[in-house]
């Protein structure tokens, strides 16, 4: 490929105190949505990250940049003297009016504005880890279609879940593109979408409407090009995003851009079996063995609402974590202690 890829990634640490204050300023504004998706979960950190850019010394050492998404904070082992890495406030691509925002679909409607992105991006949530080697192929098409994998599938509606973005997101790909026209560009009968989602396709495809995208919580391919579009039609309905500082029901999110550029048909089909969404609410013995199997490419390790032995999770995660990515990357500073650093292996 002859074009660069960078990598986007958004970080906050849920227990600083300075950021719960400002926080707590506006908590208000939060309504029904501030005991679920702007609760502890959404905020919270496993103290995991730098396995993040482990892995991507690791298994993506093609990237060209790194853009690290914080709001005022940067985690304390980071180094930023790499020159493959900026730290990105959200005051340097943020409009000034949105800001502060606690909203991680208010930021991500703004990504396409941080100073010296490439065209071709792919953005990762800090629960998104690579844990085998991947290939800008993987992400992206030799003629520069971002890639995703998908299938016709109902909109869940579940209690603080993600439901109404999808209506929302759904609501505008409608308004552009008819049922028929997305089931074709979108090439849902594929062999390459894979079984299951051939056959969830074949499950609906005869349904008088096209209500939603099978959504698999892995790493989104992006071009800047198609957020700006989106930007220019439906001007109103992103400002009401950037508006909210908290999740609120009338926001779209992420999934706009992907499904516009499924529905459109300029994208290509992923690779099926490249990663797989976990939950640590079920955490097990599989799971830890499977995260040092490097038996996917990529891992998506989601937060839960029903963890009860934090401590003994987060030793788990973070030891399975160390199995594969036991050296230190060049993203992390030399001057931590070795003795508590060879007390953290332990």
């Amino acid at each position: 490929m002859e074009f660069p890829i960078d990598f986007v990634v958004t970080w906050v640490d849920g227990s600083d105190p300075e950021w719960i204050a400002k926080k707590n300023q506006y908590s208000t504004q939060a309504g029904s949505y501030k005991k679920s998706m702007s609760s502890q979960k959404a905020y919270r950190d496993w103290g995991t990250f730098k396995y993040w850019f482990r892995g991507v010394e690791k298994f993506a050492p093609w990237v060209n940049h790194i853009y690290l998404v914080t709001d005022n904070q940067v985690p304390t082992w980071l180094s930023t003297k790499s020159t493959k890495l900026t730290v990105v406030d959200h005051r340097d691509f943020i409009p000034g009016e949105y800001l502060p925002t606690f909203n991680s679909n208010a930021i991500e409607a703004n990504i396409h504005r941080i100073k010296g992105l490439s065209e071709h991006f792919v953005i990762f949530n800090d629960d998104m880890y690579l844990t085998s080697a991947v290939k800008p192929s993987d992400f992206f098409s030799n003629d520069g279609l971002p890639k995703y994998n998908t299938a016709i599938n109902p909109i869940v509606p579940e209690r603080y879940g993600t439901g109404n973005f999808q209506i929302n997101d759904m609501e505008i790909v409608n308004s552009y593109f008819s049922k028929k026209e997305i089931v074709k560009n979108a090439k849902l009968f594929s062999y390459k979408q894979g079984i299951k989602n051939v056959i969830r396709t074949m499950l609906y495809v005869h349904s008088k409407f096209f209500f939603g995208f099978y959504e698999d919580h892995l790493p989104y391919s992006m071009l800047k090009s198609t957020i700006e579009k989106i930007w220019n039609l439906e001007g109103q309905t992103m400002i009401t995003t950037s508006k909210s500082k908290f999740r609120s029901k009338t926001d779209t999110n992420l999934w706009l851009f992907k499904y516009w550029q499924i529905a459109s048909g300029k994208y290509s089909i992923r690779n099926s079996t490249m990663g797989k969404l976990f939950s640590l609410d079920t955490a097990d013995d599989d799971l830890w063995k499977l995260i040092t199997s490097e038996k996917y490419k990529i891992m998506c390790i989601n937060d839960g609402f029903d963890i009860e032995n934090t401590d003994y999770i987060e030793k788990r995660l973070k030891g399975s974590f160390e199995k594969i990515f036991s050296q230190r990357s060049s993203f992390e500073i030399n001057t931590v202690e070795e003795e508590n650093y060879e007390a953290f292996k332990k």
